[in-house]
């Protein structure tokens, strides 16, 4: 059975690097989250994959970073 693994960050601005920063620092958690779980995967790897962006009910911008596989074990 797959599960979807994710990590999400708040953008304070349009701003490119702002954006490129929180889909950094959100790619670089959901590869923590994914070796926490006994998956290897490199930046890149989830990286390629891209991300999606979403706004909460507040206004507030988020960038989000998924990755959908097996759990090691």
């Amino acid at each position: 059975m797959s599960q979807t693994y994710s990590a999400s960050r708040p953008v304070a601005s349009d701003n490119p690097e702002e954006v490129a920063a929180a889909v950094r620092a959100a790619t670089e958690e959901l590869r923590e989250t994914l070796r926490g779980h006994g998956i290897e995967a490199s930046f890149d790897d989830i990286a390629l994959l891209g991300h999606t962006e979403s706004w909460d009910d507040e206004g507030q911008r988020w960038v989000n970073v998924d990755w959908e596989g097996e759990p090691a074990g």
